[in-house]
């Protein structure tokens, strides 16, 4: 923002409380809940109201001027305002013109901006982050339960590139799961309803499809050579099976990994985030898992085939693709700080309680073991 020739203006994501008699205001963000507390010259506390994005910084030094007591400095609201800017307190009225990105675009994720503003420092610092959300291209592997959630929720946030991998149909039971299905539609492949369903949110949306299942002999970077993030929600055969193939290639090809939904007992799970050389792959977690419940020996259950007796409810299928959604957008906001400590999160209904832990990278994963951070 050029303070000069733009009409400052107090963003409406900011509440302001104030004491124009001692000099005394705070800003509270108010997405963030953050609070800035400053004293300043009472007549600087009342140039605020100004800030309306109808008066020009020359205006608003000519009310000064006419309004100036004599033991304020020329150059005191020219501070002022460099501080209020640097804060992303004050901004162009117009700012969201501002951001490079198509006007169709913008539109559609407009709240999302005026959120971001809330947690990035600059109208640039948000573009930046946009347009990396904007450019990037997601692979899904599993559009279920888990996975439908967070396609639909990543496509809301204006993600519009994907590669969607599933060999299912629609089931008459996935309707009370899944996000997208219509009666008419069972038994057509998944990835083509889902397909149809993200370009119903936005139109903007390109989308690759592949009717095929995660096996041993599947040779991804056929598929994910041109993929900046990957997800995994396949549980079939079962999610660790799945999530180690994944894992190995993103470590091998520095590709970052998320790994959401599918665990056992259908626990409404926060799942994983790799960053390759990072964070513990899942060749890690593997073995924390094998150490944690070496004295678990469950005995064989007489019934071979439970998969029909699972439960699954719709609101915990949202509540573990809401958390997992977060986490990727976390990742895009801050990708170059993202803590080494991995871990997951469990929501156990009966319970209504979160369980977390903690899982550090494995100094002998024969994985990722003397390999860091590029």
């Amino acid at each position: 923002m050029n303070k000069k020739t733009s009409n400052p203006y107090l963003r409406d994501g900011v509440d302001v409380y104030l004491n124009t008699e001692d000099g005394d205001v705070t800003f509270v963000y108010l997405s963030t809940r953050k609070r800035l507390h400053l004293r300043c010259h009472p007549i600087l506390v009342q140039t605020l109201a100004l800030m309306t994005g109808k008066f020009s910084f020359e205006d608003i030094k000519s009310w000064i001027e006419d309004n100036n007591p004599q033991n304020l400095p020329n150059n005191a609201f020219e501070k002022f305002l460099d501080y209020l800017i640097s804060k992303n307190i004050v901004v162009n009225k117009n700012y969201i013109e501002d951001i490079n990105l198509p006007n169709e675009y913008k539109n559609f994720i407009v709240k999302q901006l005026n959120f971001l503003m809330d947690i990035l420092d600059s109208v640039k610092d948000v573009e930046k982050v946009q347009q990396k959300i904007y450019n990037a291209k997601i692979a899904i592997f599993g559009i279920g339960a888990i996975g439908g959630w967070i396609g639909q929720q990543l496509a809301m946030m204006g993600f519009i590139n994907f590669k969607l991998f599933d060999f299912d149909i629609v089931e008459r039971t996935d309707k009370s799961r899944h996000c997208y299905y219509k009666h008419n539609e069972i038994g057509t492949e998944k990835t083509t309803v889902f397909a149809d369903h993200l370009r119903s949110i936005n139109p903007m949306i390109n989308i690759e499809s592949f009717n095929i299942s995660l096996n041993i002999d599947t040779n991804l970077n056929d598929y994910l050579y041109d993929v900046d993030f990957i997800i995994n929600a396949a549980d079939e055969p079962y999610i660790g099976y799945t999530s180690l193939k994944l894992s190995r290639y993103c470590v091998s090809t520095l590709k970052p990994l998320f790994i959401a939904g599918g665990f056992d007992a259908h626990l409404a799970s926060i799942g994983e985030l790799i960053i390759p050389n990072v964070t513990p792959c899942s060749d890690c977690y593997a073995n924390y898992f094998q150490k944690a419940l070496e004295n678990w020996k469950p005995i064989v259950h007489p019934v071979e085939n439970r998969s029909i007796a699972f439960g699954g409810i719709n609101s915990m299928s949202v509540f573990s693709a809401s958390t997992s959604s977060l986490t990727i957008l976390k990742y895009f906001i801050n990708e170059e700080n993202i803590n080494e400590i991995g871990g997951r999160g469990e929501f156990l209904f009966p319970n209504y309680n979160l369980d977390t832990f903690e899982v550090y990278r494995n100094a002998e994963c024969r994985v990722c073991k003397n390999k860091t951070a590029p």
